[in-house]
């Protein structure tokens, strides 16, 4: 890996790290649910489907975006670890109705909001 490349996924690491820190702190726990691990999984959903979307349609981005958005970004930015953890955890609390609403809410936004950012790449 070359230096731009790395410097470009710590940066884009940086700041996805920051934006995960604030946007998941701005919405707070609705009954048990975790709204704010929903809404940086879905940005950062929304995000790679995008640049995939960009990718797969044709237009040129350079290597060192795709490390700084992709790799970096979206990788900081995603919480899927917390999201295990989160539904570890309403699952031991016998919360299994939220747990399964966390599961499916999880999946199906993510999923859909990366096939929205693939479409709208094609812009």
């Amino acid at each position: 890996m070359n230096a731009r490349i790395a410097l470009a996924v710590m940066a884009g690491g940086a700041l996805g790290a920051l934006a995960r820190f604030y946007l998941s702190g701005i919405l707070p726990v609705y009954k048990e649910f975790p709204v704010g691990t929903l809404l940086v999984n879905s940005l950062a959903s929304f995000i790679l489907g995008y640049l995939y979307g960009l990718l797969f349609w044709g237009f040129d981005v350079p290597s060192d975006w795709r490390a700084f958005f992709g790799t970096g970004f979206c990788g900081a930015l995603s919480t899927f670890s917390t999201f295990s953890y989160e539904t570890f955890s309403l699952l031991r609390e016998k919360e299994y109705l939220m747990a399964g609403l966390n599961v499916a809410t999880n999946v199906i936004i993510t999923i859909a909001l990366v096939f929205t950012g693939f479409l709208l790449a094609r812009r």
